[in-house]
């Protein structure tokens, strides 16, 4: 059984929290024993960043196995189940491993101003996010 989320998937679970802090994201959908978590992280988000509206409609979805993350038109986060479009940031594994890690980094990166900060966001954050090399590198080629 996991105890921790493999470290070629950080990357992605960094990216998947700076889009939450980045993107005006309308909705999120959790399973429903995320309810609590997911409104907790929105609150917690909010109160680290009060100039940083995040305030998701939290959608819950009792056949879920994955935690979703969209803007108004399109899905921009999937943690957890089958490998999406190329254009979502997915990070496969554990959704329970993912959910904690993502809302570690996506803490840490409010508490440290991302996205109005100075490179707060980690060496690559000024990069093109390029999903189909990290899917590559979390597969192992």
């Amino acid at each position: 059984m996991e105890t921790q989320v493999d470290a070629k998937k950080h990357l992605s679970i960094r990216e998947a929290a700076r889009r939450l802090l980045r993107f005006k994201i309308s909705k999120m959908i959790v399973p429903n024993n995320y309810s609590d978590s997911a409104e907790e992280l929105i609150l917690e988000l909010c109160d680290l960043q009060p100039g940083n509206i995040v305030d998701p409609e939290i959608e819950l979805n009792s056949d879920s196995e994955t935690i979703d993350l969209f803007d108004s038109e399109n899905k921009l986060v999937q943690l957890g189940g089958s490998e999406p479009e190329e254009f979502i940031c997915w990070v496969p594994g554990n959704i329970q491993l993912l959910w904690n890690d993502f809302s570690k980094y996506a803490r840490a990166l409010s508490e440290a101003g991302y996205p109005g900060c100075l490179h707060c966001g980690g060496r690559d954050a000024g990069e093109e996010w390029d999903e189909v090399k990290r899917r590559s590198e979390m597969n192992g080629f």
